[in-house]
């Protein structure tokens, strides 16, 4: 796992309820506009990567498959429906890579 995926899992951690996973729709929205972000910008995205990172970061393990199967989805290219929206800053990936790790 590259470094701005984990600072990107980290963000959107640090936005979503962890007692409900991503079971409310802003939660849901949040993850897949960055999984998209990180597609666009090259990063290669794995079920069992994000998966594992999240259950050592406090997410439950049905919570934390479904982040790592929606990020794989989108990291082949899968289209997902996004609410609303933008979720994030326009240059959310940049601002990320400043930040120390």
């Amino acid at each position: 796992m590259t470094p701005l995926i984990e600072k990107a899992l980290k963000a959107v951690t640090k936005g979503t309820n962890l007692s409900t996973g991503l079971s409310y729709p802003s939660d849901m929205n949040r993850a897949k506009e960055m999984f998209i972000r990180l597609h666009e910008a090259g990063e290669t995205l794995l079920a069992k990567e994000i998966t594992n990172w999240a259950v050592s970061n406090g997410w439950k393990a049905k919570d934390a498959f479904e982040l790592g199967a929606i990020g794989e989805d989108i990291g082949k290219g899968k289209k997902v429906p996004i609410s609303n929206g933008p979720w994030w800053n326009e240059n959310v990936l940049e601002l990320l890579m400043q930040q120390p790790f």
